[in-house]
């Protein structure tokens, strides 16, 4: 049982950890394009080629009116969602912005109690708690406050409230469908809502406006950082129970804090490492399992 589980939790480690290093690659770019260039640019990467191995190679197909619904929480997810995260990244260090996200499994566990859809406990609610202090403990810190960092923490918690909201509302269409052709669908919708929005816009020079270096991390962010994160996680997630996936979002914020000192310099101070130790802590509690629960892979 151990090594079935293996692999699964190892994508789903993997994807979290391409996650907090995509935010490190937005940082990257973010003051030479725009948050909506950035979020469809990681669409690009995993809309028309997760569309074409789902419903090309393997022929598959959605019912009509699960495919609106399922392309309306994409519009949602990968559109909301995307510019906000990419928006809320150009005024906070990328470590400070992972840690914020990083709530937002912790959202959907209280969103999904608040609905009746799961099962309140001691134990999920003091890791929501612990997790929440954490955070505040870094966005206590000065020296990764600017005069506008306020301004991405706000964007920041508002991405992880829209990806909370997602991850509830999309449980109903996960139980009925695969994981892939529902991601598919959802990111070509995210594809055609920020597309729309650049057009209307009449500016698409932040697909384009990038130093030669900087082309490495485009291509991060729509293949590696995008399609594979994607990929990655929604596998690992077919074959775990949540309670297990939710912990691997801890690997988030690590990733994200070791990159941006790495690759942007930015400080990794002790404020910042206690909050990331309490969400840390935080999402390990809220994801404990009572002993004799869950399913056999």
């Amino acid at each position: 049982m151990a090594s079935a589980l293996s692999l699964p939790l190892a994508a789903a480690a993997m994807s979290s950890v391409l996650g907090g290093s995509s935010m490190v690659a937005v940082r990257l770019v973010i003051d030479d394009s725009d948050p909506t260039s950035i979020a469809l640019i990681r669409c690009l990467g995993a809309g028309p080629v997760l569309g074409f191995i789902v419903f090309g190679l393997r022929g598959v197909r959605l019912p009509a009116g699960d495919t609106l619904r399922i392309a309306a929480l994409g519009a949602l997810m990968f559109g909301g969602f995307g510019w906000l995260m990419s928006a809320g990244l150009a005024y906070v260090p990328a470590a400070r912005g992972a840690l914020i996200l990083a709530t937002m499994p912790l959202l959907a566990l209280a969103l999904s109690a608040a609905l009746g859809r799961e099962r309140a406990t001691w134990a999920k609610a003091a890791g929501a708690l612990l997790a929440l202090a954490g955070v505040a403990v870094a966005l206590g810190d000065r020296e990764l406050a600017g005069p506008e960092a306020w301004k991405g923490d706000l964007m920041l918690a508002g991405a992880a409230s829209v990806g909370a909201v997602h991850a509830v509302l999309s449980g109903t269409f996960l139980r009925r469908h695969a994981a892939l052709p529902v991601t598919a669908v959802q990111a070509a919708a995210g594809i055609v809502v920020l597309g729309a929005a650049l057009a209307v816009a009449g500016d698409v020079s932040g697909l384009v406006s990038f130093a030669g270096w900087q082309w490495l991390a485009v291509f991060f962010l729509a293949f590696v950082g995008g399609m594979l994160s994607f990929v990655l996680w929604f596998w690992g997630l077919e074959r775990l129970d949540p309670s297990r996936a939710v912990l691997t979002i801890s690997f988030n914020p690590i990733a994200a804090a070791i990159g941006g000192a790495l690759l942007l310099g930015e400080p990794l101070t002790l404020r910042l490492l206690a909050g990331l130790a309490g969400v840390i802590a935080g999402i390990v509690l809220a994801g404990r399992r009572p002993a004799g629960t869950g399913r056999t892979p």
